[in-house]
């Protein structure tokens, strides 16, 4: 995206969730990888960044992870109250996806609004007082990730 005032388009937006994505994985590899007991490090956190975000495993592998430890990255979710820079940002990402779907689909499908109501139910929802414009989120997304402490590669998104 260049730096004036434009707003971002379709792929500025994928990319900033691309971000989002990548950054809650590297914060959560960091925190899973200091733990000795924890060896699935890597797995487990892509997994519960893919259910932070609604993010579904398509890979054979990440599939069969999600749905062998369902209650293990459920019970690491609530754990992640107290991040406020994860809870903000995984928030944005999805209240943006929801206006960005209804703004393609139209508002009578409200599919999309689940994803808010599962955040909310876990904990994890920030209210704010505004909600994120694009401009905001992908600058915001890209500080996120600039901060985030990558211990490894990231492993590649597919969409």
């Amino acid at each position: 995206m260049n730096c004036s005032k434009s707003v971002p388009s379709a792929e500025d937006l994928l990319r900033a969730e691309k971000q989002v994505l990548a950054g809650v994985y590297g914060r959560l590899y960091a925190r899973y990888a200091a733990d000795e007991e924890e060896k699935p490090a890597s797995l487990l956190a892509m997994a519960v960044a893919r259910t932070l975000l609604s993010i579904p495993g398509e890979d054979g592998q990440m599939k069969l992870f999600i749905e062998q430890n369902r209650d293990r990255i459920d019970k690491e979710i609530p754990l992640l109250k107290d991040d406020t820079d994860i809870r903000r940002m995984v928030t944005d990402t999805l209240v943006l996806r929801i206006v960005f779907l209804h703004k393609k689909r139209g508002c009578s499908n409200d599919d999309a609004l689940g994803m808010i109501e599962r955040l909310k139910a876990t904990g994890i929802y920030l209210e704010g007082s505004a909600p994120p414009t694009p401009g905001s989120f992908v600058r915001s997304a890209s500080r996120f990730f600039a901060e985030t402490p990558l211990r490894q590669p990231v492993p590649p998104v597919k969409s």
